[in-house]
Formats: structure tokens, C-alpha cells, sequence
């Protein structure tokens, strides 16, 4: 099974096996020469900013697409947990309301709300029952007083995939909002905005691009009055306006989310690689994924290892985590064959992108018998 792209167009990737794309990507060749044209067009002066502003749209334009939404309901914000942060700080919470988050969040999906006790959130914990959340499960903790349910679409720590869009169909009637991390499935495979009320991404992992961005989706559906509790010259309609020392209004758009420029350099990169993600199609990149993934999985489960990732196509993505208490260790065995995959917190992960092919699992699974404990 060939790889969809060339790996020769990725920096170092021909020297190595790259099953990491869970935690960041290797970089295309293409993200190079974007950050190179961003420099180029710095030392033009105006021209400069009238070209940052046309890669801007132009990335905006990518991501829409790749999200089934429109380029004015994405904002560009420094990294996920900025724009985590911020919305958890700018909904008008009231003492005894709740959010609902699980077991299997990152961090940056559950901290902020940790933080906001102090204020008299009450936080409810979804456990996970054999590494699975389910849709049922965090229904069951959902009631009058929840005012968001936090969730990612793709787990970081089991690789499974949540229903979010059977999710939305039962909270789109309620009062609660529904804020999907897809950092760990857009890029891989399909993510529809119109499915939540909130959408956040991280650039440098399955969009290929580098570090320096967080994205915002915002469906206007029921958050079209939705407003920020911070504000920069970018949020305002016009931020030189005689009334600017009294007042200001926000944009619309979810261009009131964005304080300030955002990293022009990762913009540049991260319009070339949704590019190159909408070039080969999310429909095929995903079956490619699964197809591998399912390489992968079979066998593990073939040497004994228990797999945390759900065998079923349909419930996972790119991510195969595998429980062990080596995790860290096996990691750090295959790096020094340069094999890259992540390890820790109970388990190693093993990553397959559009860049992977069948010779990189023959790679793992080599070294992967060396170990020894």
C-alpha cells in the first residue's frame, strides 16, 4: 500500500518512519517556501501587508472548506488553548450551572474549565468504560443547568472517534452548546461545522502545517450574538472611530475572536497545506487512513498487545493507541532506529497519515520486536 504523496517532499521523512502526525507533522517542503514568500513580501513594505491579507483570505477559504462552512465564521488565533480559553471565559455562567467534559479530553479541553469552579461552574466528568465515551454516556449527565458540552471528535489518548453530529441532533434543541476539538481529525477525516456550535483545531498536527495557529469555527446558528470577553484592534469595526475612547463594536463575523495579526508565517504555511489536503481530498486521505490503520491494529492484536482504539473503521481515525505501561520507553526504543511514534501516560500511540505506506509499518513492526523490557 503507496503512500498518497511523495515523501520526498517532506523535510527528513525519506530518513526515517513518521507515525507521529498525532503529535505534530514533518514539514512539507511546500510550508518552506510559503514562509519564505511571507519574508519576501515583508521586505516589500505595504505590498507586504496586501499580500498577508490575501493568504489570510485565501487560507480562511481552505479551512471553510475543509469544515463544510464559510470563510467568515473562521477565526485565526495563536493555538487551541487560546481559543479554548476564551470561549470558556466568555459565556455568562451563573452559580450552579454546568459543563460537561470526559475522561479522554486533553488538557487544554479541560483545564479552563477546572479554573472556572472558583467561579461556581460545576464541571461533570464523564469516565470512559473500556477506553469508549459515548454519546448516551454524556447525554446522561446533560440537564437545564448545562451550558456547554466539551468534547474532542477524535480522543488524543484512545483514538476513538465520538459522534459528535448524533451529539448535536439531540443538544442543537436545548440551551446547551456543543464545542468540538477536532484537532485529532481535521485533515484526516471529515469534520462539518454545522454539527456543533464551536469547532477548534490546532494547525501542526493533521493540517500539515506548522506551529502558531489555533482555529475558531463558529456556526452562527446559535451563537450569532455570541460575544468575547477580550478584544483587540482586529475584533472592532473601527478601531479609529471618534467615539473609540468611549465605545466599540465588534465585528460580526467570527472576525471578533481574532485580538490582533495573527503568525503570518504559520498562515502562509497552513494555506499551502490545506491545499494540498483539499488537492487530495479528505474522502480519499480518510480511506487511506483506516485502510492502514486497520494494518496496523490487526497486527498488534496479532502479538498480544491491547489496543485501546476501536477495530471498527467508523470509530476511529489516524490515531492506534496501545495500553502499556512502557509506553515511554518503547517510544524511545524505536526513536533511536528512527522510528517516531509518541509514548506516555500509560500507552504508545502510533500515527498514519496520507505520507505513510505499508513499508513504514513493516518499519515498526521490525523494531517493535527488538524491545525488550
Amino acid at each position: 500500500m503507496d503512500a498518497l504523496v511523495n515523501k520526498q517532499s517532506f523535510i527528513g521523512l525519506p530518513d526515517c518512519t513518521w507515525l507521529y502526525s498525532g503529535a505534530e507533522v514533518p514539514p512539507h517542503q511546500g510550508c518552506l517556501d510559503a514562509v519564505a514568500e511571507y519574508f519576501n513580501y515583508r521586505a516589500k513594505g505595504p505590498k507586504g501587508r496586501i499580500r498577508n491579507a490575501e493568504v489570510e483570505q485565501s487560507c480562511k477559504v481552505n479551512i471553510a472548506s475543509l469544515l463544510n462552512g464559510k470563510p467568515s465564521d473562521i477565526a485565526l488565533l495563536s493555538n487551541s488553548s487560546e481559543v479554548i480559553s476564551m470561549i470558556a471565559h466568555s459565556l455568562d455562567f451563573k452559580e450552579g450551572d454546568n459543563v460537561v467534559i470526559n475522561d479522554l479530553e486533553f488538557p487544554s479541553g479541560v483545564l479552563p474549565w477546572v479554573l472556572l469552579r472558583k467561579m461556581g461552574l460545576e464541571v461533570r466528568v464523564v469516565h470512559h468504560t473500556n477506553w469508549q465515551v459515548t454519546v448516551e454516556d454524556i447525554m446522561a449527565q446533560v440537564d437545564d443547568r448545562t451550558r456547554l458540552v466539551m468534547t474532542s471528535h477524535v480522543s488524543y489518548l484512545t483514538g476513538a472517534r465520538l459522534d459528535y453530529r448524533s451529539l448535536y441532533a439531540l443538544l442543537k434543541h436545548t440551551g446547551t452548546l456543543l464545542f468540538l476539538d477536532a484537532t485529532q481529525s481535521l485533515g484526516a477525516i471529515p469534520v462539518d461545522m454545522n454539527d456543533s456550535d464551536f469547532v477548534v483545531c490546532s494547525s501542526y498536527k493533521w493540517l500539515l502545517s506548522t506551529h502558531g495557529m489555533g482555529i475558531l469555527a463558529i456556526n452562527p446558528a446559535r451563537t450569532a450574538d455570541f460575544q468575547p470577553r477580550a478584544v483587540g484592534w482586529r475584533s472592532v469595526t473601527d478601531m479609529f472611530g471618534p467615539d473609540r475612547f468611549e465605545s466599540f463594536a465588534f465585528h460580526e463575523d467570527a472576525r471578533r475572536f481574532e485580538l490582533g495579526f495573527p503568525s503570518y508565517p504559520t498562515v502562509y504555511a497552513a494555506n499551502f497545506s490545506t491545499g494540498l489536503l483539499l488537492e487530495q481530498g479528505i474522502d480519499r486521505i480518510e480511506q487511506h487512513i483506516l485502510k492502514l490503520g486497520g494494518m496496523v491494529i490487526e497486527r498488534l492484536l496479532d502479538r498480544g498487545y491491547e489496543v485501546m482504539t476501536p477495530v471498527e473503521p467508523g470509530r476511529r481515525a489516524g490515531n492506534i493507541s496501545v495500553v502499556s505501561e512502557h509506553g515511554e520507553a518503547i517510544a524511545n526504543h524505536l526513536s533511536e532506529h528512527n522510528i517516531y511514534v509518541w509514548g506516555g501516560d500509560g500507552r504508545f500511540r502510533i500515527s498514519v497519515h496520507l505520507f505513510n505506506d505499508e513499508e513504514d509499518i513493516n518499519n515498526l513492526f521490525r523494531e517493535l520486536g527488538t524491545y525488550k523490557k
